[in-house]
């Protein structure tokens, strides 16, 4: 037997010993197997194997398929400087060489040993071996050595593949792991290929992402301006009647817009307008305090210039009226003594966002104030 496998273990050897050796990890891991398996032999099963040593059964099995992979190469012919290796360290190596044949195991045991690979290295060279040892005949320029074994499996990966990175991260496989000159060429055949070429060719149609629009669409007005207004220019601004099953609005270049939200009484409205004045103006049509600070705020009026003929009591509300030339506010419950030129529909504030300290209560004091809130 070979001076690197452990001696086989007594049939008659004191358990208690055994279970003392692998509770304290003595020896080399091909130590740990013999002890192991000579416990199993006595009806020792591996739960009861790891209660009392705290060897894993995963790992009770790792090591004991992992000797006798040692053995295999052992009796194959595995030189004696990969033997000394192994034995020390790498059963979790030896371990993925069990799906190969004895000749196979020393052979990538070897070419491991020579790159100073590890255990998940060598996950991908036994599955690349195994499938490499399936074909009829060698491939054009590679050879049976283990690293072209692995490189082909790259190689073969980087031509069918289409996506960049990944043909990138295959040829840097084949190049680690390729062996003889004329594979090489092989691998620098294709990555030339590949810088080359143009970008492959779609299959099907890019997808292009459609969306329907909704029928409560944003409505776009003209923006008259700021009070003080002469009438002409109001009566100057250009209607804002949606057109199209898109409703897109023509308007002259310097003409300003604005997009308000669909709400009820704007859809409604024939001919809106927005109009902008002063916090100051509002408060005193609706009666109401105006903070200190925020007199010159502004607020959008919107105007419904088709409202323009007086139909009754019915009518009374905020109407556009023209005094001396110049635009006005006027509350109306009566037959006006003037030319109508819009009823005033809503009044819109900008957003605000409250920001401090105060915290909740902040938040609540400002709720008391009826000019704070929307109407």
């Amino acid at each position: 037997m070979s001076q690197y496998l452990p001696e086989p273990a007594a049939v008659e050897e004191d358990p208690s010993l055994l279970v003392e050796r692998l509770r304290r990890k003595e020896g080399r891991w091909l130590d740990w197997a013999k002890a192991c398996q000579a416990l199993q032999r006595q009806k020792m099963t591996p739960q009861a194997i790891f209660e009392a040593t705290g060897f894993e059964p995963i790992h009770q099995n790792q090591i004991l398929v992992a000797a006798q992979v040692y053995e295999g190469m052992a009796k194959a012919g595995a030189s004696p400087e990969v033997l000394e290796h192994f034995a020390h360290k790498g059963s979790d190596i030896l371990y993925e060489l069990r799906i190969l044949s004895p000749q196979d195991r020393v052979r990538v045991a070897e070419f491991i040993f020579s790159r100073h690979l590890h255990a998940a290295d060598a996950h991908e060279i036994a599955r690349a071996v195994k499938n490499y040892a399936q074909l009829q005949q060698l491939p054009e320029g590679f050879t049976d050595h283990p690293g072209d074994a692995v490189a082909y499996q790259a190689w073969r990966t980087a031509q069918q593949t289409r996506d960049l990175q990944e043909r990138t991260r295959a040829i840097g496989r084949a190049f680690q792991y390729v062996h003889s000159d004329t594979a090489r060429r092989q691998v620098e055949q294709l990555l030339s290929t590949i810088a080359t070429s143009s970008r492959p060719q779609r299959s099907v149609l890019p997808k292009l992402s459609v969306f329907r629009l909704e029928e409560d669409l944003p409505r776009l007005l003209p923006v008259a301006g700021s009070l003080p207004l002469a009438t002409a220019a109001w009566e100057g601004i250009p209607s804002s009647q949606p057109q199209g099953p898109f409703g897109w609005v023509n308007s002259p270049t310097e003409q300003t817009w604005m997009a308000l939200p669909a709400w009820p009484v704007i859809q409604k409205a024939g001919d809106p307008v927005i109009l902008q004045v002063e916090n100051r103006l509002l408060g005193s049509l609706l009666g109401l305090p105006v903070p200190a600070g925020e007199e010159q705020d502004p607020v959008l009026l919107v105007v419904d210039r088709a409202i323009r003929v007086w139909e009754g009591d019915q009518m009374a509300g905020f109407f556009l009226v023209d005094q001396a030339g110049s635009l006005a506010v006027e509350w109306i419950e009566d037959s006006p003594s003037s030319p109508l030129l819009g009823q005033v529909l809503m009044a819109v504030r900008p957003p605000r966002v409250f920001v401090g300290a105060g915290g909740a209560e902040h938040f609540e004091a400002l709720a008391q104030d009826l000019w704070q809130l929307e109407e």
